[in-house]
């Protein structure tokens, strides 16, 4: 078995095994690998020439309390299932965890599967949130919602609550631009709520019936736009917001974290984050 850094030769085997563990549709997966696979922060496993296993990077950026600090977000960990049991995925995303800390990265981050399967690598949970519910009966104050899919509204809100809660991603115009050729290779509508003319939350819901980001400034505009998203898709809709958004939900996990050096705290007073590939 031969462990190591992957390289760009290894993309279609780590696209089909992506495929075939998570199941994501061939449109996403294509994205994926054509837009976000790095590499050089990525780790895997081979039996001969076959992969195996593997552990995928992306370097970004996070904020928390006022600061820019370096981060690793990680995704993709997966094994054949012949070769589950032998402990590939501790070794692989150890050695990625170490290579994090030669680049200087503050800490490496992912949402798992389960809380406690991280945590013999040291990850801890680190922000919270809550998974909220639409309601067809629910009254809440008029907004102007439209149909659209403007990176510069989003990033307008988005950028308002960095301000807000502590560990989410930091977003440029490309990075909301590659996000939305991410929703589009499944389809999507993005809904925005506006007040007197300014945006104040949008929500971005799939074709497949979940609702992927969820931002906006009061608890009635949260309502508003998962309320009217779930009555365009004709079905109950379920997303994860933050825990201060004003409706009730159920508390769950959102993303747990390996802090270097000590650079920051945790858990994230405050924190919120939604994983973006």
């Amino acid at each position: 078995m031969i462990l190591r850094r992957m390289q760009y030769a290894d993309r279609a085997q780590a696209a089909k095994l992506w495929f075939d563990i998570f199941g994501d549709t061939e449109a996403f997966t294509a994205w994926y690998f054509g837009e976000r696979f790095s590499p050089d922060e990525s780790f895997a496993a081979f039996d001969g020439e076959r992969l195996v296993a593997m552990t995928l990077g992306r370097g970004t950026e996070i904020r928390v309390e006022g600061k820019t600090h370096k981060a690793l977000l990680i995704s993709g960990v997966s094994t054949l299932p012949d070769y589950r049991g032998n402990g590939l995925m501790h070794r692989l995303v150890s050695m990625q965890i170490e290579d994090a800390k030669q680049k200087g990265y503050a800490c490496c981050y992912l949402h798992p599967v389960a809380e406690s399967l991280y945590a013999k690598l040291g990850f801890q949970n680190g922000t919270y949130a809550s998974l909220v519910q639409s309601d067809p009966n629910r009254t809440h104050a008029p907004y102007t919602i439209r149909v659209g899919t403007d990176a510069e509204t989003m990033r307008t809100v988005y950028d308002s609550l960095l301000v807000r809660y502590n560990g989410m991603q930091l977003r440029d115009k490309a990075e909301i631009e590659a996000l939305l050729r991410d929703y589009g290779a499944d389809g999507f509508t993005m809904l925005t709520a506006y007040e007197n003319g300014e945006p104040v939350g949008y929500c971005i819901a799939l074709n497949d019936g979940t609702v992927s980001e969820l931002f906006a400034f009061s608890p009635d505009a949260y309502a508003a736009l998962l309320d009217e998203a779930a009555r365009r898709a004709g079905t109950e809709l379920t997303a994860i917001a933050p825990t201060d958004c004003g409706l009730i939900g159920e508390r769950v996990y959102s993303m747990q974290y390996l802090v270097f050096n000590d650079a920051f705290r945790l858990p994230l007073q405050n924190g919120f984050c939604r994983l973006s590939y």
